[in-house]
């Protein structure tokens, strides 16, 4: 008997949502774009800012309260973020001739350097075992 409530007692511990690690991103700057937000999340360098995400990618409708994005089920450590408004329809980001995002963007920590990309190192933040993230991005062209 002992054994069985052992046993259930570790699986509720498990599957408790205090314990999940989750990002939930709050977009400002999108009130007059029509279209989805798109998140990419980044678990290292590789590709961020342009490239696919190395940890998840989502794509949604503005919530009312301004949440875009929610990942959820992510693994403790250093997280960069990605963020757009893509019109209708459309999945990727617009550039132009000099590679620059045609549509409203943003990365974590609101990092905007004048002439270059955001660097991931610049945009990481912490995920903490047993907490919600939350971050608000600030998307601008």
């Amino acid at each position: 008997m002992i054994r069985f409530f052992s046993s259930v007692t570790a699986l509720a511990l498990t599957a408790s949502p205090i314990m999940a690690q989750e990002i939930v991103v709050t977009v400002t700057g999108a009130e007059g774009s029509a279209g989805t937000i798109g998140c990419r999340l980044f678990a290292g360098p590789r590709n961020f800012p342009n490239g696919r995400a190395t940890a998840g990618e989502q794509s949604a409708a503005r919530g009312p309260d301004g949440e875009a994005c929610r990942f959820k089920n992510l693994a403790p450590g250093t997280y960069a973020l990605v963020v757009a408004a893509l019109p209708e329809g459309q999945e990727e980001v617009t550039r132009d001739i000099l590679g620059r995002p045609k549509q409203p963007w943003g990365v974590s920590n609101n990092v905007r350097p004048a002439m270059r990309a955001p660097r991931f190192q610049e945009a990481a933040f912490q995920v903490t075992a047993g907490r919600v993230t939350r971050l608000t991005i600030k998307l601008s062209r």
